[in-house]
């Protein structure tokens, strides 16, 4: 109402006017029901029973090379910008400064190497996908990638995707499994038990998004 919403307007000119408040594209946590953005303490994280995917990436002007990455979210690979290893990791040294083919779309994306990559976990691969995880954005800005948002509010998919226009992110992970093995993309998968944040509010899962925001300094 009226008085109360005077008030918020006031402190905000205030704040900003101190520089103590700033807007800026940053990764949330988004709440594709709530449409919102939720701070930290309002996502839950359980345990869920998911599925690891282990899928192949063609090495560009190559007859038959390939690196295999694992992933939980098969549906983000359509904004994958690269795949990246650790740099002492010898299984894929020889793959300095070539590229890959992002599945389906055939899109041309750089093997980088990064220590953030665990040589234990999954293959020792890692598809990076700035716009739709924390730390893949944190590479995304060290090495200068594209971010490509694949998800409108709600969590469909929109045009960036190119594939799965409109349809729900659930829905386009079964979709999009059955497309890779049809394509020759998929090499197995496995049950796999993880976390994922769920919304305190709706409880629908939480979905990182790069989001225009405004930010309190504390």
């Amino acid at each position: 109402d009226e008085a109360r919403y005077e008030s918020v307007i006031n402190v905000f000119i205030d704040l900003y006017n101190k520089g103590l408040i700033y807007r800026g594209v940053r990764m949330v946590n988004w709440d594709p029901q709530a449409l919102t953005a939720l701070s930290d303490e309002e996502v839950l994280f359980k345990e869920v029973q998911s599925k690891l995917y282990y899928l192949r990436y063609k090495i560009e002007d190559t007859e038959n090379e390939w690196v295999t990455i694992a992933t939980t979210r098969p549906e983000t690979i359509l904004g994958d910008t690269a795949v990246c290893y650790h740099p002492e990791d010898e299984r894929f040294s020889h793959l300095k400064d070539k590229r890959v083919l992002v599945p389906l779309l055939n899109r041309s994306i750089p093997l980088i190497a990064d220590e953030y990559v665990d040589k234990e976990f999954g293959t020792g691969c890692l598809k990076i996908t700035p716009a739709h995880d924390v730390n893949d954005y944190m590479i995304g800005q060290k090495f200068n990638l594209d971010s490509i948002d694949i998800f409108n509010s709600n969590g469909t998919l929109n045009e960036k995707a190119q594939l799965y226009i409109g349809m729900d992110r659930f829905e386009v992970r079964d979709l999009i499994v059955a497309d890779l093995e049809k394509a020759g993309n998929l090499v197995k998968i496995e049950d796999y038990v993880n976390k994922v944040g769920f919304s305190e509010r709706t409880h629908v899962v939480i979905e990182p998004k790069l989001s225009m925001q405004w930010f309190l300094y504390m």
